[in-house]
């Protein structure tokens, strides 16, 4: 514990403030120093002491004497190092509000009484005067003798029920017009706080209280650039903050557009040149907050990816910097040593902001001339000399410069209109563009001088706004300068490369991104140059130009457990929202494909992993789809009874089944669930429940899940789903129980729909409903079987599937359905399965192709010189089948291709099958 007195005057050399309060008050010595209020504590000791005085004289001297106290309380333990950065700016922001919302809370009643309650001309409820706290105050960030920056607003027009009638504008305007004369008024106690209402619509020419709908109609039409940043960190400090959250909602697509918006860098580059022009003007450069290297560049920084991504993005909607730093850098923004070297800078800076206007309670952020003064302030930041202290400084200065300088950079070697390039790309004259791309190096110029021509004409070009016409114009030259340095596929890579800029050029804002980011127009035209299925999925979905951004993820797809994480937030952020959930899964889903994709086409991910990642991304789907479905239906129609987890299960047949989807697969499942009682209803719990027999629950389960999944959308569909492979096929019940599917797969499955089974495996489910089924599927499918009545059917099955499948001829070969193809080591591996499985148990463990060979050997079943054969040439097939999924071609080819491979599969399967 530490003696206040010895507090106090320990920490008055570096502080008039608290030894001219102390002198003139010395009452202060009660006070309780070593408290620390968590937060929110000191709001509500505020206003109770403010809702208990009996007059506006009272009410006033009150909020004089609770900001004298506690700041005088904060000032000690900041300077005593009792409090660390964060409680000393929370503990100002709280009085702040505690200080606004008891004075508003002491007023109203008293309005009221006088010239009515306000009503809302729709909602027929009284209306309240709600305050929004910007800037710092916003962000629980205020500094210690900070103005505050406030925002007047109300839900609806209308007008008071009183004698004394009146609009609901002019009653809030008066309120809030006495609320600022409580803050504001110079009595010989001092005022409590300087309020700045600039930052409202229309400034000072505008009303001093606005609705809701005046709000949204002023930002619709009049919102400038920096009324964003200024929304970033708006928070309702006073009033009815659950209705202020309709407020939000209603501006959230003002500040934090749909998609990634890089028009945000140009805007918060345009302010900061405003400061820093005001900045030289003013000879400001000694100011820690304005200069270079200052607090509001580190805010700048964060500000910039909150506006840019926060759309997408919903955890960067916060309001406070450090914790928004912090995200940045575990999401990979921006690298974790640079957040934390800014991390530091700016914990530095804001308590020496902190300290400057602790010295004598006044609002500067100057580094001090006098020489007693920068000794002091030095000493308060633990340095023993002021030139210590400005080494530390100017050390974070620097490296915030740079750190700013890096984001908000503009390429030195840009091309504007007077570049060779840009003359090639808007020139009238054809000899002088000809020679212009000639000497850039490309190889057929006039074949590049066409496709621009061509793109020209285009109806959405031709279309452009004059703002888009500008973003472009500062694109093209930047283009063309990447694709000169690509030695093959000129051509091909610009004319992919401008479908993707045409299908963007009425959100210009991706034209920005390639004019912010070299890397990614880089990785743009790479990619385009190297797969037209990657071109048409960026074409389709233009929201993945943001994957180019990050070259650490773009060719790192994601495992399992990462996906199955990232999907879950996904659940968490947006299923409230049905139609949010299903939009962002979709653009969440393309992103991982997006992935997979060029990682495959560059290399980076090995052939064999492709359908391992494609499979996790459509088991990450369908566990977060089970799961939104499962809360919805149970919330509104009650569980199953002595249920706490979901008896759902979704298998995954064929491909998904196997691991071994593709590009563009579509998904066999088949539902089903682990309970019997079929007569049994869900247990409605609340008023608005409906209970339902099992049967109808969870069939209308199993249709919301492929509602989610194939409903078409702006951002497409999630997956093809097919049902087909359900007992009794398409004339099936949808969803079944797992004990009726036993029965079904015993009694009246057919050999082909047993082959099905070996594919088969659940995707979805609890650990005890995937166990059920698993050992259902291992009983059964090592039951002894008659092999030589396994092979006919088998074969004859493999001879319709050609006959009606088969697409080769004499000059080409089906990858698939072909003779020695994919199918015919799949029906190979079938076979071997349901005939000897009763021998060797170990080949039903796996339900994917190539682990089920690898237990096949030293079998001897089969040689091994066969089994690697069979397994050389599966890897074979299906990685040509993915190479030409990318180039967008059927798993058709030369006929003069593989031919190893057919013969020696083909003599395998005559071998065993005759």
């Amino acid at each position: 514990m530490h003696d206040a007195r010895s507090l106090i005057e320990s920490v008055t050399p570096w502080s008039l403030f608290v030894e001219r309060e102390y002198q003139r008050y010395p009452e202060l010595i009660e006070l309780n120093y070593e408290r620390l209020y968590q937060p929110n504590e000191l709001v509500a000791e505020c206003r109770e002491a403010l809702l208990a005085c009996e007059s506006e004289l009272a009410l006033k001297q009150m909020l004089r004497q609770l900001r004298r106290e506690q700041m005088v309380r904060i000032a000690v333990r900041d300077l005593a190092g009792l409090a660390d950065l964060n409680e000393t700016m929370r503990d100002v922001s709280d009085l702040a509000d505690g200080l606004v919302s008891g004075a508003l809370d002491w007023l109203y009643p008293r309005f009221c009484e006088k010239y009515g309650t306000p009503i809302g001309q729709e909602s027929g409820e009284a209306q309240t005067l709600i305050v929004l706290g910007m800037g710092k105050l916003g962000g629980y960030e205020l500094n210690f003798s900070s103005d505050i920056d406030l925002i007047f607003v109300y839900a609806e027009s209308g007008q008071t029920d009183g004698a004394r009638a009146m609009s609901n504008d002019q009653f809030f305007a008066k309120l809030g017009q006495m609320l600022n004369k409580m803050l504001t008024e110079m009595m010989p106690e001092g005022i409590v706080y300087r309020v700045d209402m600039r930052l409202r619509p229309f400034g000072e020419a505008g009303p001093l209280a606005i609705s809701f709908a005046g709000s949204e109609h002023y930002y619709e039409m009049h919102g400038r650039a920096w009324e964003r940043y200024a929304l970033v960190k708006a928070r309702a400090i006073a009033g009815d903050r659950d209705k202020a959250q309709e407020l939000f909602e209603i501006l959230r697509p003002f500040v934090y557009r749909r998609y990634v918006d890089y028009t945000a860098m140009d805007s918060l580059r345009d302010l900061k040149r405003m400061i820093k022009t005001e900045v030289r003007k003013k000879s400001m450069e000694n100011n820690i907050k304005l200069g270079a290297g200052g607090i509001r560049e580190i805010e700048f920084i964060v500000q910039a990816f909150q506006l840019v991504h926060g759309g997408r993005d919903k955890v960067l909607q916060g309001r406070s910097l450090l914790p928004m730093l912090q995200y940045l850098a575990e999401q990979d923004y921006i690298a974790t040593q640079d957040a934390e070297e800014l991390k530091a800078a700016y914990v530095f800076l804001r308590r020496a902001e902190n300290r400057l206007q602790e010295w004598n309670d006044q609002q500067t952020h100057d580094l001090p001339d006098d020489e007693a003064q920068r000794q002091v302030l030095a000493e308060a930041m633990g340095f023993a000399n002021y030139a210590e202290f400005m080494q530390q400084l100017n050390d974070y200065r620097q490296i915030v410069q740079q750190h700013f300088d890096d984001v908000f950079a503009e390429e030195a070697d840009v091309c504007d209109l007077t570049d060779a390039l840009a003359q090639a790309w808007k020139g009238p004259l054809e000899d002088d563009a000809l020679v212009i791309l000639t000497q850039f190096g490309f190889h057929k110029p006039g074949e590049i001088l066409n496709l621009l021509r061509q793109f020209k004409k285009a109806r959405s070009v031709g279309q452009m706004s004059a703002e888009a016409t500008t973003r472009l114009e500062h694109v093209m030259p930047l283009l063309l300068k990447q694709l000169a340095g690509q030695e093959d596929n000129q051509e091909i890579a610009l004319q992919r490369a401008l479908s993707v800029i045409e299908s963007v050029v009425r959100r210009s804002v991706y034209l920005v991104l390639l004019k912010e980011n070299p890397v990614a127009l880089a990785h743009l035209i790479k990619l385009c140059a190297a797969s037209p299925w990657l071109t048409d999925m960026l074409v389709k979905y233009p929201a993945l130009m943001d994957q180019l951004l990050d070259l650490r993820s773009l060719y790192r797809p994601l495992e399992l457990k990462e996906l199955l994480a990232e999907a879950q937030t996904l659940l968490t952020t947006y299923g409230d929202d049905e139609e949010q959930f299903m939009l962002q899964l979709r653009h969440w889903r393309h992103a991982q494909v997006f992935r997979v994709g060029a990682g495959d086409i560059t290399g980076q991910v090995p052939v064999m992993h492709v359908s391992d990642y494609l499979t996790w991304i459509a088991e990450a789907v369908l566990n977060v789809t089970h799961d939104y479905v499962w809360q919805k239906m149970t919330a509104k129609h009650g569980l199953p009874a002595g249920q706490s987890e979901s008896p759902f299960l979704v298998l995954g047949y064929g491909k998904l089944g196997g691991i071994e989807l593709g590009y563009g697969s579509d998904l066999d499942v088949v539902f089903l669930y682990d309970l019997d009682a079929s007569d049994a209803k869900t247990q409605a719990s609340q008023e608005n429940q409906r209970s339902l027999d099992y049967a109808t629950f969870f069939t209308r389960m199993g249709q919301k899940i492929i509602s989610v999944l194939t409903t078409l959308m702006p951002a497409g569909q999630l997956y093809e789903i097919d049902t087909r492979l359900r007992p009794n096929g398409a004339s099936g019940l949808m969803v079944i129980t797992l004990k009726n599917f036993e029965q079904y797969q015993k009694e009246k499955a057919w050999n082909w729909e047993h082959q099905a089974l070996i594919r088969a495996r659940a995707v979805v489910g609890s650990d005890q409903v995937r166990s059920h089924f698993e050992a259902f599927r291992t009983a059964f499918l090592t039951q002894p079987r008659d092999a030589t009545k396994v092979q006919a059917e088998v074969a004859e099955m493999r001879r319709k599937m050609r006959e009606g499948l088969d697409k080769s001829n004499e000059h080409e070969f089906d990858l698939k359905h072909g003779t020695g193809g994919i199918v015919d080591i799949e029906f190979i591996v079938q076979y071997l399965v349901l005939a000897f499985a009763h021998q060797q148990p170990g080949l039903v463990v796996y339900s994917d192709n190539m682990r089920i060979l690898d237990e096949l050997k030293d079998s001897g079943i089969l040689s091994n010189d066969a089994i690697e054969k069979l397994q050389d040439h599966y890897r074979t097939y299906r990685s040509a089948y993915h190479r030409l999924a990318l180039q967008k071609q059927k798993a058709i080819v030369s006929a003069k291709e593989f031919v190893i491979e057919r013969a020696e599969t083909s003599a395998i399967w005559h071998e065993l099958m005759g």
